[in-house]
């Protein structure tokens, strides 16, 4: 079975709700979209397995309360207890979060695309808000911890 005609009809599809006509994969078999000018979503084409991939890069993972953080993105992992079918993982090179999806092909007839796309794109944003939450909660921990030394430090000295 040719997967890149099966994906590419799947995308033409999507591109007619987009309002993107031609969409499609490139000579690569990779194609890009850009949701609310935020959301940049991977689709891949892994024509010798029949896998297409879809993946968005979510947040940047701060370097304060990384444990936390980490520890919630296994638990989120755990069974694809909330990750909705989806797995987060570290792209260690950029430090940042990337939530990925595989499809095995054909696509079963259940499936939708379109519809899971939806999904994937709606858990991007929610981890997004979430990762982003937790760094701000990280680094105001952060400066409450170093203005805390800071007055040990400043006491310290006082009764020397």
């Amino acid at each position: 079975m040719d997967y890149k005609i099966e994906v590419d009809t799947l995308l033409h599809k999507l591109g007619k709700t987009l309002d993107l006509p031609k969409l499609a994969l490139d000579a690569y078999n990779r194609c890009i979209l850009i949701f609310d000018e935020k959301i940049v979503l991977n689709v891949e084409l892994d024509e010798v397995n029949g896998i297409l991939i879809v993946y968005s890069y979510v947040s940047v993972v701060p370097f304060e309360g990384r444990e936390r953080i980490f520890e919630m993105l296994l638990e989120a992992n755990f069974f694809w207890k909330d990750s909705g079918e989806a797995t987060l993982s570290i792209d260690k090179q950029t430090q940042t979060v990337v939530m990925a999806r595989r499809f095995e092909l054909p696509l079963k007839e259940s499936c939708s695309l379109e519809d899971s796309l939806g999904e994937f794109i709606d858990n991007v944003e929610i981890w997004s808000k979430k990762l982003e939450g937790l760094a701000l909660e990280a680094e105001t921990l952060g400066k409450a911890e170093n203005l805390s030394k800071n007055q040990v430090n400043q006491n310290r000295d006082k009764l020397r």
